[in-house]
């Protein structure tokens, strides 16, 4: 089990009656997760493929003194203090009374500058060791193998600085200094010749980011009917023509359809981006700190009645009463803030263009951080040149997929801080729009006669002819009804206001007013809009398991 390699036979053999081994025991576990016992892992992380467990074993070897698989299925004694840490077996040689008996005064300062370099080192692989849950499959293992190679191999010979730190740190400055890819080349051809050879720079902006490949997360490329209709997703992926509109998939029909090969290659007339939100709250839980954070609203909160964040008010106690056993037993579980507004992304004040990106804040961290850029999701990019309009839902549709996922079976996560496994479950809590967004997003008439979203059909609305607008009336049907406002003719219209305030709605019966509508959106010929008066101009998510109150 020690001392060996990857291409020693024996050794090859042993990890495979191993894993064989392993593979028996995770059948009779209720869980069906293995500990892996690789000297990184040292049996406290869990993982439901074995094959991975294979593949540490074999480029990194066991741990020490693990003779007794008391993890996997062997009976034996407990293992004792095996899992000492790199860095305190380091601090217990520096004491410095054996620094003072040997007479080595350089020693102590020799290592205080291994630990700020095995720091980074730890750094490095603690950040591989985080992405490795999502790449299953050999070929982006090897991909992380390589990775943790390149955080441990100098940049050029006696260098303090790794290959993969450096790189690190470029692509940073690059980043946030807004540096072209031609202005990238063209630095590091002149580090090239600074730094001595050989040394380990990339040579241009795509082998730096080839590097750091692995760490990337997906990116779906979704096509969609022009007139917005469908997205060729799921039952439509496989689609050639909209089997609403029966507009084509491609810009160019004819020519596409004769291409062959995938058909993803093909020119689509529109596009949606989806970023998955589920394999990002894997990696945020994957790290001890932001995972300590997820659950900063229900252990590190001042509780004192003053209204500081979401977990202060009403709704989000309304929803913990509701969803005691299903959503709130479990703090980790996600609240969710959507937001969506056009913008365009060219910088041009005067265009037309409007592309709509779509964003999640995350209500469980503090109130300091849950609006900082870090921790903003933006799950989906609509592109333009014109907006979605109340046909937004079609682009919708994969985030909805997941947040429902997330809410009726939940995923299965990792927790670094507690490290043990979880099952994460979300809800969206709210969402945050300006009015002609909320148009779009809830479906709701948000202009005309009745387009007060709070007063609905009984809004007050007049039409001023010489200014052509429409203004708002009626604002003193909201005073107590003894208010001297309401008795006041000369400063209004002439007229007293004994009307009691319109009735609110909420979210069911809203929806009750609005599960006869028979709407199929999409611009197309095949496409049924809403009846012109009804305040709704679509069918909202149905239900209650998405939406706390928009």
């Amino acid at each position: 089990m020690y001392g060996t390699k990857a291409g020693n036979l024996d050794f090859v053999n042993g990890v495979d009656s191993f894993v064989q081994t392993a593979k028996a025991h995770k059948n009779l576990q209720d869980d069906g997760y293995v500990y892996c016992p690789c000297i990184d892992c040292k049996n406290q992380k869990q993982f439901g493929n074995v094959e991975q467990i294979r593949f540490h074993l074999l480029f990194r070897g066991f741990m020490p003194n693990y003779q007794v698989w008391n993890k996997h299925g062997e009976v034996g004694e407990t293992m004792h203090s095996v899992h000492e840490d790199r860095h305190e077996t380091v601090e217990e040689t520096t004491n410095p009374e054996i620094v003072e008996e040997t007479g080595h005064e350089s020693v102590n300062e020799t290592m205080q500058e291994t630990l700020v370099a095995d720091d980074v080192v730890d750094a490095l692989d603690q950040m591989i060791r985080d992405a490795e849950p999502d790449f299953l499959d050999k070929k982006n293992l090897k991909k992380l193998e390589q990775m943790r190679i390149d955080a441990r191999t100098p940049l050029y010979p006696s260098c303090s600085v790794s290959k993969l730190e450096a790189n690190l740190m470029l692509l940073e400055m690059k980043s946030s200094n807004g540096l072209s890819d031609k202005g990238f080349d063209d630095l590091l051809s002149l580090l090239q010749k600074l730094l001595p050879s050989p040394n380990g720079l990339p040579e241009n902006t795509y082998q730096a980011k080839q590097m750091i490949c692995p760490m990337g997360l997906e990116v779906q490329k979704i096509h969609a009917c022009p007139k917005d209709c469908i997205l060729y997703h799921g039952k439509y992926e496989d689609l050639d023509a909209c089997p609403v509109c029966s507009a084509s998939r491609y810009k160019c029909p004819e020519s596409a359809l004769s291409m062959k090969g995938d058909r993803n290659k093909r020119p689509p007339a529109k596009v949606v981006w989806y970023f998955p939100i589920i394999p990002r709250l894997k990696r945020l839980f994957a790290n001890a700190k932001t995972a300590k954070l997820m659950r900063w609203h229900a252990e590190d909160r001042l509780v004192d009645g003053n209204l500081r964040h979401p977990a202060d008010g009403s709704q989000w106690r309304a929803i913990n009463y509701k969803y005691k056993n299903r959503f709130a037993k479990e703090i980790r579980n996600i609240r969710f803030g959507l937001s969506t507004d056009g913008m365009c992304p060219f910088n041009m004040v005067s265009s037309k263009h409007s592309t709509w990106p779509v964003t999640l804040c995350i209500y469980n961290l503090p109130p300091w951080l849950c609006m900082k850029r870090t921790y903003i999701m933006m799950p989906l990019l609509i592109q333009g040149p014109k907006q979605p309009g109340n046909d937004i839902d079609v682009y919708l549709e994969p985030l909805v997929d997941d947040l429902m996922k997330l809410w009726n079976d939940g995923v299965r996560v990792w927790d670094e801080y507690k490290r043990e496994h979880f099952t994460l479950k979300a809800i969206l809590f709210v969402t945050i729009t300006d009015l002609p967004g909320l148009g779009s997003l809830a479906g709701q008439v948000t202009k005309g006669y009745k387009g007060c979203v709070v007063c609905l059909d009984d809004t007050d609305a007049r039409w001023l002819k010489n200014s052509n607008k429409m203004v708002y009336m009626g604002h003193r049907r909201f005073l107590p009804k003894a208010h001297p406002y309401r008795r006041n003719k000369k400063s209004f219209d002439g007229t007293r206001d004994e009307r009691l305030p319109p009735k609110f709605l909420d979210g069911k019966e809203i929806y009750k007013k609005v599960s006869k509508l028979r709407v199929v959106l999409g611009k197309g010929k095949g496409s049924v809009p809403a009846p012109a008066d009804s305040l709704w101009k679509k069918i909202p998510c149905s239900g209650d398991s998405l939406i706390g109150r928009t």
